[in-house]
């Protein structure tokens, strides 16, 4: 699922739903903004079933999925031989924060292992945040403007009456707070 529409780009700046003006570079900087921020914050942010491995060594008694929130676990795993033929009792666990892809053992350890530990679960956004849909939005259109009238890399344009300096060619918003509310540091394997 994409991280925003052309409608809902196109509705931000209150254009008519009949004009296809700017459908087309839209529909092109939708993924190139999704996958930038996805980049910036370490994840994937649409819904899907993943399978992770872990190092059972680096963690003690919970993991960090790379893909929250986490919406389901199918099966853990805790196995050094690696066939992962008995998944742990699901009494054994709890999802201790979905939103920050936190599994934890319930009175257990992970064994010392390389690639020990095993998760398939159901994680990502089904519906995307609304902070970072707006900010994808805005960051769309920042890029469109840019690419429209020229300004991408510009420093500065000599017209006939003078110059104009671009000092501020940065995205329209503040993104460190929504990228760092968004980034994850996980220990997949």
């Amino acid at each position: 699922m994409p991280i925003t529409t052309v409608s809902d780009c196109k509705a931000f700046r209150k254009i008519e739903a009949d004009n296809v003006e700017h459908d087309e570079g839209l529909e092109r900087l939708i993924p190139a903004v999704q996958q930038w921020l996805e980049q910036e914050c370490r994840r994937t942010f649409d819904q899907a079933t993943v399978t992770e491995y872990f190092h059972g060594h680096d963690w003690r008694d919970s993991i960090m999925v790379s893909r929250p929130p986490i919406v389901s676990i199918t099966n853990l795993w805790d196995d050094l031989a690696r066939a992962y033929t008995t998944p742990i009792s699901a009494s054994q666990y709890v999802i201790e924060d979905a939103e920050a892809g936190i599994v934890r053992l319930d009175g257990l350890t992970f064994q010392n292992g390389l690639r020990n530990i095993k998760i398939t679960y159901l994680g990502g956004y089904q519906v995307m945040p609304p902070d970072l849909e707006q900010a994808a939005i805005e960051m769309i259109w920042a890029a469109y403007a840019k690419g429209d009238q020229n300004l991408i890399g510009v420093r500065s344009r000599s017209i006939a009456d003078g110059s104009v300096q671009f000092v501020n060619l940065s995205w329209p918003l503040d993104l460190d707070a929504i990228i760092s509310k968004y980034r994850l540091n996980t220990g997949v394997a």
